[in-house]
């Protein structure tokens, strides 16, 4: 099996490829990413620089790469390339081409924050969330309601002060309630029929540009039943990264979802489940064996590498 990993300058990829190093797989793994000193093309087998994922040319590129490289399996590792392919999802079914997400409806509702937070609310527990923030007591968060990565462009506003400098911002804000309490990371994988497989979610115990750093993995009873139920609503497929985070009160709350692996989705591999391996054999039609989350804490470091 020849695999094709998206953004290989982010730490999803980086994370996708270590898994695939740890059980010995065998098979090409190709990476592509817009710039081209991307740490994660040094990881992989073989790798291409293309066009950014809203690039009118993207799509063709990437077609090229798959009939070239004769790949058999794509992962979701960036929500904007995620946005682009699930567009165009029959070019690479076609081609024989696992893409192992979820479809471009659901995508669409989980990139946009306003959408998801319509959808949601009445069904899940989210914080309160607006297009106008008279509707918000402060302090409270702005958020770009679109196609944001990490932390980028997301600011604490105590005042109207911040959110006046925020009007010239290149983004669309969405504001919402603030939440000061324990914030969590919960990966989930689901098959593609939508049926959810394992939840394991961890504490953030410290971030760096939105990337979990420091992480706790737990085992909490509603929030992975919870996250079962959010992810068979909005009728995700393959590796979810959920994020949480507690109000005043200590409850827990959906800040957001991406679909697709999260930065920090390496950790679970470190905790004995390997997302990457059970993907493999669903795509295999093997039988599935999950294993239960160690609860271990991971603290991450910086590795260089000479280009």
């Amino acid at each position: 099996m020849n695999i094709l990993i998206l953004a290989a300058g982010g730490p999803a990829a980086h994370g996708a490829i270590k898994s695939l190093r740890d059980i010995d797989f065998n098979g090409k793994i190709v990476s592509i990413d817009s710039n081209e000193l991307s740490a994660g093309f040094y990881l992989s087998d073989k790798y291409y620089v293309v066009s950014e994922a809203f690039h009118d040319t993207y799509i063709k590129e990437l077609l090229n790469i798959v009939d070239k490289e004769n790949i058999n399996l794509i992962l979701p590792t960036s929500s904007n390339d995620i946005v682009s392919i699930s567009k165009n999802l029959e070019l690479f079914k076609s081609r024989g081409v696992k893409v192992f997400m979820s479809g471009y409806d659901s995508i669409q509702v989980c990139s946009d924050k306003l959408k998801f937070y319509d959808k949601c609310k009445d069904n899940f527990p989210l914080p309160k969330t607006s297009i106008d923030y008279t509707e918000i007591v402060f302090p409270l968060f702005a958020k770009p309601r679109r196609h944001s990565a990490g932390s980028r462009g997301v600011f604490v506003c105590k005042d109207q002060t911040t959110i006046k400098c925020l009007e010239s911002d290149k983004y669309e804000y969405i504001y919402q309630e603030y939440l000061p309490g324990q914030e969590y990371t919960i990966d989930v994988l689901c098959d593609m029929d939508s049926n959810p497989l394992i939840s394991v979610p961890r504490k953030r115990l410290q971030t760096k540009a939105g990337i979990s750093t420091k992480g706790e993995i737990i085992r909490d009873d509603f929030i992975e039943k919870t996250c079962f139920a959010i992810c068979k609503f909005l009728k995700l497929k393959g590796p979810i990264c959920l994020q949480m985070k507690e109000d005043k009160y200590g409850n827990p709350k959906f800040v957001e979802i991406n679909p697709r692996l999260g930065g920090g989705s390496y950790f679970i591999t470190l905790a004995g489940v390997n997302f990457i391996e059970i993907i493999l054999d669903l795509v295999e039609g093997k039988d599935v064996k999950i294993n239960k989350p160690n609860l271990v804490t991971v603290l991450r470091y910086f590795k260089e590498v000479i280009v």
